[in-house]
C-alpha cells in the first residue's frame, strides 16, 4: 500500500548565501553520474556542461530524433560551440542520450527535469508532462535503495514543485522526501540568440529546496561548473 506524506510549505527552505563553493574533485566523484531528461535548450547545455566537466550523463529525450542526433555525435541545437562541446563529450565516452528513463535513474544519482523552457506549451500540457515524468521518477525511485536527489527545471509554478511534484514522486516510490529523495525547483537562465553567439549558463540562479540535504548537494553538483546558486526563499504563499 503507498504511503502519502503530508508536509507544508514551510519545509521548503531557501538560502541566502550566494557564495560559490570552490570546485572539488570529491563532490564530482560523489555525484558523479546524472541524468537529464530533456534534449531542448536547458537539457543539452546543462548535459553538456556537466559531461565536459568530468560526469558522467545520461540524457533522456522521448523525441528518437533528437536521441539518435547525440548519439551520433551532433548537437539537437543548431549552434556551433554547442556542436563541438558535443563532439569533445561523446568522444570522451561521458555522455549518452536514449528513451529509457527508468534504466537511466536507476545509473544515476541526480536527474535534472527540464522540460518547458521558452516553449509554447500551455500550463496544462506542462503539468500534464511534468506529472507523467514524474510518475515514472517515482516508480524507478522505487526500486532503488539509495538516496536520490531531483532537480526541476521548468517554467511550471512554484508551488507546483511542492504541491504537484513532491506528491506524486512520494505516492509512486513510497519514498519520503527529504530522507529518502532530495527536491530542488531551480529555474536556470539560459542565454542563446542564434547559431553565432556563445549559449552559456548564467551564475544568477533562483534555488529552492525542500530540505537542507537537497540545497547543499544542489550547490555542491554546480560548483562543478564553476556556477554560483544565488538562491531565494521558495514560499508558495
Amino acid at each position: 500500500m503507498k504511503t502519502e506524506y503530508q508536509q507544508t510549505s514551510k519545509d521548503w527552505v531557501g538560502f541566502n548565501n550566494t557564495e560559490t563553493i570552490p570546485n572539488n574533485d570529491k563532490i564530482k566523484q560523489q555525484l558523479e553520474n546524472l541524468s537529464v531528461v530533456g534534449l531542448g535548450l536547458t537539457g543539452t547545455l546543462l548535459s553538456l556542461s556537466f559531461a565536459n566537466n568530468g560526469h558522467k550523463v545520461i540524457v533522456v529525450d522521448m523525441d528518437s530524433r533528437k536521441v539518435n542526433c547525440v548519439n551520433q555525435n551532433h548537437s539537437p541545437i543548431q549552434d556551433g560551440e554547442m556542436e563541438s562541446a558535443m563532439r569533445k563529450a561523446r568522444f570522451s565516452r561521458h555522455l549518452i542520450a536514449t528513451g529509457d528513463l527508468h534504466n537511466a535513474i536507476l545509473q544515476t544519482d541526480v536527474t535534472l527535469v527540464c522540460i518547458g523552457h521558452g516553449s509554447i506549451e500551455t500550463e496544462a500540457l506542462l503539468s500534464h508532462s511534468i506529472h507523467t515524468i514524474c510518475q515514472q521518477i517515482g516508480a524507478s525511485l522505487a526500486m532503488k535503495s539509495k538516496y536520490h536527489l531531483v532537480v526541476i527545471h521548468s517554467n511550471l509554478k512554484p508551488m507546483a514543485c511542492e504541491n504537484q511534484v513532491k506528491p506524486i514522486i512520494e505516492r509512486w516510490s513510497n519514498k519520503r522526501c527529504g530522507l529518502d529523495f532530495g527536491l530542488c525547483y531551480l529555474p536556470l537562465r539560459v542565454s542563446h540568440k542564434n547559431q553565432h553567439s556563445p549559449t552559456k549558463l548564467h551564475n544568477s540562479i533562483i534555488h529552492g529546496a525542500y530540505d537542507n540535504k537537497s540545497a547543499q548537494l544542489a550547490i555542491r553538483l554546480f560548483a562543478t561548473l564553476d556556477i554560483g546558486l544565488k538562491s531565494v526563499g521558495l514560499n508558495p504563499h
